[in-house]
């Protein structure tokens, strides 16, 4: 009896875990903001440089990339209860800065028992306060619900 006991324990540990609930995967989480770049005259282009800070809400910034050869960056958005991003932009590390205002409405969506909820982003505009080096930015996507595609272009 004694065996038969802890043969069912065993038994009821084994077949207690679920696979699925146990590690957020698969692309589940908060999507984070596909940019792409454009030039002057509308052709897709590399980047020798990039470097993007955002204010998520603190007195400093936060550098969210630093890369070269660039043909589009992923920027993570605010997943509190503010309506807008800024985002910092500069080619060169200690060179002039463009700065855009990222405007949306949030909405939270339930993932899963791993993942929790996740924010996705609806009405989303885009406003270049402060040009040097971007020139204008064109808003691909006014939902951000995944990465699949791209949501804003910099013109540079």
């Amino acid at each position: 009896m004694k065996y038969f006991l802890t043969l069912l324990l065993m038994s009821f540990f084994l077949f207690s875990c679920e696979g699925d609930d146990d590690v957020c995967v698969s692309g589940e989480a908060t999507p984070r903001m596909k940019i792409k770049f454009k030039s002057a005259d509308n052709k897709l282009m590399t980047l020798e440089n990039i470097y993007v800070d955002v204010n998520y809400g603190g007195t400093s910034l936060v550098n969210v990339v630093s890369m070269a050869k660039a043909d589009s960056i992923l920027v993570p958005l605010r997943v509190d209860d503010s309506s807008f991003t800024e985002i910092f932009v500069r080619t060169q590390e200690k060179g002039t800065v463009s700065k855009m205002k990222i405007s949306y409405d949030t909405k939270s969506k339930y993932v899963s028992p791993a993942c929790g909820f996740k924010r996705e982003y609806e009405n989303v505009k885009a406003v270049l306060e402060t040009p040097n080096p971007v020139t204008n930015v064109e808003l691909n996507q006014n939902q951000i619900i995944n990465e699949n595609k791209t949501h804003l272009y910099l013109v540079f």
